[in-house]
């Protein structure tokens, strides 16, 4: 894939995110880094000890409502600042690439969070889980996508 100098490039997972620049011209990728965010997310298990909650039901009897998923709740709230930061600094430029590289469910919500704000051009989308990765290795990954 050839991308044009100053094409924005997101790599995240729902505990760490990099926001990349393409320094380089369209025929050799240069990324550098313009941000990190990473986020110490323990397990549901060491973040709720309560039982689920119970209710009557309609016909008399009792249920059980599911656990919160604590951890899953932690990796949203993640992947929204991930969202809000590549926003503000899409804001600084007009118009605005963005090639997004995540594991399956970070690009599924990602896409959503980010296609909402109209002043992005999505140009790729990479189904790979990239986060923890070397820059060279990025730089290869999204040359062959």
């Amino acid at each position: 894939m050839r991308l044009e100098t100053g094409t924005l490039v997101l790599i995240s997972d729902a505990a760490k995110a990099l926001l990349l620049e393409n320094k380089g011209d369209a025929h050799a990728l240069d990324l550098r880094v313009v941000e990190v965010l990473e986020d110490k997310n323990p397990p549901t298990r060491d973040q709720g000890t309560d039982r689920p909650g119970r209710f009557n039901t309609p016909a008399g009897g009792q249920a059980t409502a599911g656990e919160t998923d604590w951890h899953e709740a932690g990796e949203d709230r993640f992947l929204a600042r991930v969202a809000e930061l590549t926003l503000k600094a899409v804001s600084a430029r007009s118009p605005a690439n963005l090639v997004l590289a995540a594991d399956p469910r970070a690009l599924g919500k990602l896409r959503r969070m980010l296609a909402d704000s109209g002043s992005i051009t999505l140009i790729a989308e990479i189904n790979r889980d990239l986060a923890h990765q070397t820059l060279p290795n990025i730089e290869e990954a999204i040359a062959r996508a």
